[in-house]
């Protein structure tokens, strides 16, 4: 591409028009008509003076540049980016130069360095930008976390562009973003809140007549309904999309399709017509720069020829796709990759292999919910709506000055409305706590079970080692169940939390903890514990909520019993004290020490590797402190290493 020089003719009134008009069309031209426009553009490009209209020559370098990347050509989008900054820092043009640089970092996206992406579109936006700016980097920034598995920052961003499209009525705005909150969604095994999404954008894609946002969508809802169980349905839209993609200029976008479709069939039962489709999108990625595509398809190979039983070839597709998705930053596909070696690996009798490729993904799915546990997908959108909804209560308010009766109204649905949204963040972010800890102490056994009781059923354990393995499965099976347990009653208390009216009672506390009592008894003969309990009085009364209780309290005896050794003891008792009734729970076993205890005290939410928490997942003190709060009673806690702990409950004393 030249560079402006003197002696070439000035651009013609006519010209002006006609490339205007391609600017305007390029993307939704067909093959045939895009690659024609694409050639008049340069042929303007470099054989007219735009002296007078600069920027218009850079409006043209900038579709150029589009229109090439989008075609896979990254190298040479790369180059006419780079001529168009040069071009537009010698003529001042600071939004051309945002829009350059902004690009520029797209190329380094189609390349797989996303992480560069991000870094380089959140710098623009400190900048000060307009509004139209500052949503097109939000909208990139949310579509880069999306490909390297980062789906709650993905959403943040995505939220936050969506607003920007409504705040300013830019209605055709809104079909990326809510492209992208599909696929978070997606991501998360929400398949109808993504085809939700999904079929919004839709609708203003086709209102809008935009072909490219039209079949990325529509390709989009096939895997939504495929996840739904309507075949049917996946492959009528994967079908109308890889027709539309056919006739677009973009001849590397039919691959996504192509490869859609495969993995319909492959879901549904029929690995050769899975096989056919991938074969049709492999060869035309292994064409383009989508490197995290083609090693994702790379490993739906290695899916069917391990379904077939050819793990040989299965091993070669996944090794091939192990190297090329280390070319981008994509943590979910090279998880994905991984976990499949694993299993082929374990299958061919290379076990060392197998249990390093374990223990990789083990570390590399750390990381991610470490992530995970910083980002929550419904904080979100949580709060996407909630400052949706504090704007329209303003705009309400304004328009409405002279009605006060009605602003005092909104004002105390807001102050509900935050009570709601408090309540709403703890719970969040316990939830995000307990699906680390699934994903870390529940499913990771629970795999190691599958793969285990695989072998002994092929015959690749000798069976003397069959008893050994058995013991040590049944040993990590009574861990998983003592620890879902506790979840269970975790989220139970979760539950009662949210409902704001807890049902306070003047009641008798001796027969709800006799009937504890009973069922933790032959838990505590089995241990060899000396289970035994004190009450001041047959009638002992207090104000508190039944059900509530019962969780608070088998959820701290549970825990006596839990670290408390053989041939050690357990006592309950009750008595009244003050205005108070204390209930409490003493045991002999190991105790916390001094840093354990100060957590608790803080309502911490401790992990299953902190300290003497260890053999559970210390979820329940703190949410028993919830739960007691709400009963206008308190806990208190007294422990030492070694010689056990004291957990007390202070309950209201019924009224004189």
């Amino acid at each position: 591409m030249k560079k402006e020089n003197d002696n070439l003719a000035i651009i013609s009134d006519s010209e002006i028009t006609l490339l205007n008009e391609l600017v305007n069309t390029l993307i939704d031209l067909a093959n045939e008509d895009a690659e024609k426009a694409l050639q008049q553009m340069l042929y303007l490009v470099e054989n007219r003076s735009f002296s007078k209209q600069k920027r218009l020559y850079a409006d043209v370098m900038n579709k150029i540049g589009e229109f090439h990347g989008r075609n896979g050509r990254i190298e040479q989008a790369t180059e006419v980016y780079n001529r168009m900054l040069e071009y537009v820092r010698q003529g001042k043009m600071k939004k051309m130069e945002f829009i350059a640089l902004s690009n520029l970092s797209l190329c380094k996206a189609y390349s797989g360095k996303y992480l560069e992406a991000i870094e380089t579109w959140k710098l623009l936006l400190i900048k000060n930008i307009d509004a139209e700016e500052r949503f097109h980097l939000l909208n990139n920034i949310s579509a880069a976390y999306g490909y390297i598995g980062e789906n709650s920052l993905a959403l943040k961003y995505a939220f936050a562009a969506l607003h920007i499209a409504e705040t300013h009525n830019l209605e055709e705005f809104k079909i990326s973003p809510l492209i992208n909150i599909g696929t978070a969604f997606e991501r998360d095994l929400m398949h109808q809140k993504a085809l939700d999404y999904w079929l919004v954008a839709l609708d203003l894609a086709k209102r809008a007549n935009s072909l490219q946002n039209t079949f990325n969508i529509l390709s989009n809802i096939s895997l939504a309904y495929n996840a739904l169980g309507n075949k049917e349905l996946a492959l009528q839209y994967a079908f109308e999309s890889l027709e539309l993609r056919r006739k677009s200029a973009f001849q590397k976008e039919v691959a996504a399709p192509l490869n859609n479709i495969g993995y319909i069939y492959e879901t549904n039962g029929d690995p050769d017509a899975a096989l056919e489709y991938y074969e049709k999108a492999l060869k035309v990625y292994r064409q383009s720069t989508d490197t995290m595509a083609m090693a994702n398809c790379m490993a739906n190979f290695g899916s069917i020829y391990q379904m077939k039983g050819d793990y040989e070839t299965a091993r070669k597709y996944l090794e091939e796709a192990l190297e090329t998705v280390a070319l981008t930053d994509s943590q979910t596909v090279t998880i994905r990759v991984m976990n499949m070696l694993a299993d082929v690996y374990t299958k061919q009798g290379d076990f060392e292999k197998g249990y390093l490729f374990m223990r990789q993904i083990r570390e590399k799915e750390y990381d991610l919910n470490e992530n995970l546990k910083k980002n929550s997908v419904s904080v979100n959108e949580a709060n996407y709506y909630k400052q949706k909804i504090e704007i329209q209560a303003d705009a309400y308010k304004q328009q409405n000055k002279e009605l006060r009766k009605k602003n005092k109204i909104i004002q105390q649905a807001g102050k509900e409305l935050q009570d709601k949204n408090a309540v709403l963040s703890h719970t969040v972010e316990v939830l995000n706590w307990l699906v680390s800890v699934i994903s870390h102490d529940v499913r990771a056994p629970l795999g190691n079970f599958n793969r285990v009781l695989g072998m002994i059923l092929d015959g690749s354990i000798p069976e003397e080692g069959h008893a050994e393995i058995l013991a040590n499965l049944k040993t990590s099976g009574e861990n998983v169940y003592k620890m879902v347990n506790e979840m269970l009653d975790g989220i139970r208390l979760q539950r009662r939390k949210l409902d704001f009216n807890v049902d306070l009672v003047q009641q008798d506390l001796v027969p709800i903890l006799m009937s504890i009592f009973a069922i933790y008894l032959p838990i505590a003969m089995q241990k060899r514990i000396d289970l035994t309990y004190e009450f001041a009085s047959e009638k002992i009364e207090a104000i508190f909520d039944a059900d509530l209780i019962k969780i608070v309290v088998r959820n701290i005896l549970n825990n006596a019993l839990k670290f408390t050794e053989e041939r050690g003891s357990v006592n309950i008792s009750v008595a009244s004290e003050g205005d108070k009734v204390r209930l409490c729970v003493s045991d002999t076993g190991k105790g916390m020490d001094c840093k354990t205890l100060q957590a608790l005290h803080a309502g911490l939410v401790l992990s299953s590797s902190d300290g003497d928490i260890k053999d559970g997942i210390g979820l329940g003190l703190s949410l028993c402190r919830n739960a007691l709060n709400r009963m206008n009673a308190t806990m208190e806690i007294e422990s030492s290493p070694g010689k056990g702990s004291r957990v007390s409950i202070l309950l209201p004393l019924k009224s004189t």
